[in-house]
């Protein structure tokens, strides 16, 4: 397996998305960048750039609608920024606060809505702005709802539940809370984790959900009204992403029942640990067995953030050293016993 290693950004990443027909993946970074990738070639054929301004100092999360039409950037100066797919901008929002994560809604055909968080900030324009998880409407642009007052401590990421009637997110503090999409009532309590939650996946239909944590262990979770815990993964390294391989329904071929995870010893403390001992491989787990199956190595640093390809076929890793490194797994993984 001969990855790709990409130099798109200079600061760390934050996010990787593919968008829903796998020919074209998005980067998000601390410089600032929203890179435009073909999938294929990994060859760049973009960056979306606010117009009129400076630079974000930082970009936390992209979006792109299932249809490639829009794309949606969560900016770090407090700015919601919405393009044309092609590259035109289409609408700023001066959201307010350290806007950390955005998503667009999940309904085929109807992607007119996003889910924001926000960290508190003392801003001159709008004064104090309290830690936020927001719905917004795209067009018209609109607030739909705000949850603020309920909520308890800051969110890192929110993101939408199945059939867009809830909305999930995770907390430093070891916490995933479900909320109705629609008042902002609060419907379940979930203490995950030991440790700060650092990210929450779905399958396709948004009926599985993995959590990663740096307490060192990801938890598959079911998304029916018991939010019961199925498989805990428990790793030797803090993990800062996870991921259900799409093909773990396949009904044409053998299924794969897998997951990736990855992160390493926490970035401040990097310069003193050789590469071999800071655990940045990517680790590949059987979903079912909570067993580990291989490691590939890759970054120089934290691993950030990955994702599947839409195909299931390979994945793309992000790490706090700004490379992005995209694998093609070899034909052997769909024959070898060993990945069944």
């Amino acid at each position: 397996m001969h990855p790709y290693q990409l130099h798109m950004h200079e600061r760390p990443l934050t996010l990787i998305k593919f968008n829903f027909d796998g020919d074209f993946f998005l980067t998000a970074g601390k410089d600032g960048d929203v890179c435009l990738i073909r999938s294929d070639t990994c060859e760049r054929v973009g960056t979306y750039v606010p117009q009129g301004d400076e630079k974000a100092g930082a970009v936390f999360a992209v979006d792109v609608t299932m249809d490639s039409t829009y794309v949606v950037t969560a900016n770090a100066d407090g700015k919601l920024v919405f393009y044309k797919f092609s590259g035109e901008q289409e609408l700023v929002h001066n959201h307010g606060g350290i806007l950390k994560f955005v998503e667009w809604n999940q309904k085929p055909g109807d992607q007119n809505k996003v889910v924001t968080c926000n960290d508190k900030f003392k801003d001159r324009e709008f004064g104090n702005i309290p830690n936020r998880i927001m719905v917004w409407q795209f067009k018209p642009f609109k607030k739909l709802l705000s949850i603020d007052s309920e909520l308890p401590m800051k969110a890192n990421k929110v993101k939408w539940g199945p059939f867009d009637e809830t909305v999930v997110s995770i907390f430093e503090e070891g916490r995933v809370i479900v909320w109705d999409a629609v008042t902002g009532n609060k419907i379940k309590v979930l203490d995950a984790h030991k440790g700060p939650v650092t990210s929450l996946n779905f399958t396709e239909d948004r009926m599985l959900m993995i959590t990663s944590s740096k307490d060192m262990t990801a938890k598959l979770w079911s998304m029916d009204e018991e939010y019961e815990l199925i498989k805990t993964y428990e790793s030797d390294r803090p993990l800062n992403d996870a991921a259900i391989s799409p093909l773990y329904n396949d009904t044409e071929n053998p299924p794969r029942y897998h997951v990736i995870m990855g992160g390493g010893q926490d970035a401040k403390d990097v310069t003193t640990t050789a590469s071999s001992s800071g655990k940045f491989e990517t680790l590949l787990w059987h979903m079912v067995y909570a067993e580990e199956i291989g490691t590939i190595k890759g970054h120089f640093g934290p691993m950030n953030c990955l994702a599947w390809k839409r195909d299931g076929r390979g994945f793309a890793t992000g790490g706090e050293d700004g490379f992005v490194r995209v694998f093609q797994l070899d034909n052997d993984y769909f024959t070898s016993k060993k990945f069944e």
